[in-house]
Parts: structure tokens; C-alpha cells; sequence
């Protein structure tokens, strides 16, 4: 401890220096942690929709939904749920889960929802993702 001390009081600058970056280092973290809070993958998806009743908002366009969407899924607009959320107020005490083609568009109206109260998730890597972990699909 008293050599920390000495290192301290000889050099104060690089001391500084290096809390600061610990902070930084520390601030990022939280950060990064925070925004992929509500990132899941494909098996978490699963495991919500069977164990908790979540359901799947595919806020792709109608075309990409007919080609192949989770089972079950409610096709809505991306404009339509950011300018009415309360369209899914029936839900509220359900988790739902937000899926887009890449998980752009699913990231921002999963941290809308949340900031309303509700239990969103984004489907982490969208239905590429999904598709990737040869989960079923429903074709219209």
C-alpha cells in the first residue's frame, strides 16, 4: 500500500491519467451493457414465446412478413407503432419481442416500448438470424 502511496505522490499526472481511463473504460461498459440489455438471440425468443406468452411484433414489410415470419408473429408497421404505441396496450403485461431484417429498425421500437413501460426485446441479427439458427418459419 505505501508503495502505491509513492507511486501516487511521484507521479501524480500519470496517476490522473490512469483513473481517467479506468473511468472511461468503466462509463463504456455500462454503456454497452445497457444497450444490449434487451438483445436476444433466437433460443431466448423461444424460450419467452413458450415459458412467458411473449409475442412477436415483424415490423419488416409486408412482403418479407409473407415470405417467412415466426410463428404466430402480428405484422406491424414500423411507422404505425412509432407513432401509436398504444396499439399494443393489450399487451402490456406480455413480453414482446420486436423483429426487423437486421435488428435496426427492431432496436429502436423495442427501446420506445420500453420507455413506455412495456417488456420489449429485440430479436438480436433480425430474421437472418432467426433463419440462420434453422428456427421454423411460417410462408403465406
Amino acid at each position: 500500500m505505501q508503495e502505491l502511496t509513492t507511486f501516487i505522490t511521484s507521479h501524480p499526472l500519470l496517476s490522473v491519467a490512469t483513473l481517467v481511463v479506468l473511468l472511461l473504460v468503466m462509463i463504456i461498459e455500462f454503456i454497452r451493457t445497457k444497450r444490449n440489455s434487451f438483445n436476444i438471440n433466437p433460443t431466448q425468443v423461444t424460450r419467452l414465446i413458450n415459458h412467458e406468452n411473449a409475442i412477436v411484433i415483424d415490423i419488416r414489410q409486408n412482403e418479407a412478413y409473407r415470405k417467412g415470419h415466426v410463428i404466430n408473429a402480428y405484422s406491424m408497421n414500423f411507422k404505425d407503432i412509432h407513432q401509436n404505441p398504444k396499439k399494443l396496450e393489450k399487451f402490456k403485461n406480455r413480453p414482446i419481442i420486436v423483429v426487423s431484417n437486421t435488428n435496426t429498425e427492431s432496436q429502436k421500437i423495442a427501446a420506445l416500448l420500453l420507455k413506455q413501460g412495456y417488456n420489449a426485446y429485440s430479436l438480436n441479427g433480425g430474421m437472418r438470424a432467426w433463419s440462420e439458427a434453422q428456427m421454423p418459419l411460417v410462408k403465406e
